[in-house]
């Protein structure tokens, strides 16, 4: 996958390119955009830490732990969201949907949670380098028992943390569904298994559509 600077969140059909290829190319938009990832992520793993159950995924590449842009994109495009349409990502790491928003679907507004404070700062830094605007994105612990998740139209849900934060938040959002209807868009392992268990509200209700690497779901 050749990344273009005119083009840098291409949209190209999921069956068109390897996921490694699309991880080698998310590494060169970010170097692109002027992320400093990496001396941001060495910062985290010095920092103390706290025996606990919190899951940063710092032990991972940053590839791995982030969604790829022109996966971003694919999603977005399958969603088709409109304008005034309120997303909102949990787990946004770098906030890199916040990225292909602004340049594809300006009209929508975007929140973005995310654990670690430095990645937030990091991604509010290049957001405004970028864009001239402000990022909406906070550090925020989700499986906090009083943190409740804002009202939206979509949810993205991408393996943050562990277990027991990932159904906290599908019971946060199982209660903002009982007010109107919400898309869950869930990313990995760990946030499908949870639904499929627990959740029947997200899975029989309306067929949820089944991708490699994530599932989009109505209630």
């Amino acid at each position: 996958m050749i990344f273009d600077p005119q083009n840098p969140f291409p949209l190209r059909p999921l069956t068109d390119y390897a996921y490694h290829e699309a991880q080698a190319h998310a590494a060169l938009v970010d170097d692109w955009l002027g992320f400093q990832c990496l001396e941001v992520e060495n910062q985290i793993r010095s920092l103390p830490k706290n025996a606990g159950e919190h899951q940063n995924w710092e032990h991972l590449s940053l590839q791995a732990f982030q969604t790829p842009y022109c996966e971003i994109h694919n999603i977005l495009d399958l969603l088709q969201p409109q304008p005034g349409q309120h997303i909102v990502d949990l787990g946004c790491a770098y906030a890199r949907m916040a990225f292909v928003l602004h340049r594809h679907y300006p009209g929508c507004s975007f929140t973005g949670f995310e654990l670690e404070a430095l990645r937030v700062h990091e991604a509010q830094r290049v957001y405004f380098h970028h864009t001239g605007k402000n990022l909406n994105a906070l550090s925020q612990d989700l499986s906090a028992t009083d943190f409740i998740p804002p009202a939206a139209d979509i949810y993205f849900i991408f393996d943050f943390g562990n277990q027991r934060s990932v159904e906290k938040t599908l019971n946060d959002l199982k209660d903002l569904a009982r007010r109107q209807s919400i898309i869950v868009v869930a990313r990995g392992k760990l946030s499908r298994f949870c639904i499929h268990k627990d959740h029947p509200w997200l899975t029989a209700i309306q067929d949820p559509q089944h991708f490699a690497h994530f599932s989009i779901y109505r209630s």
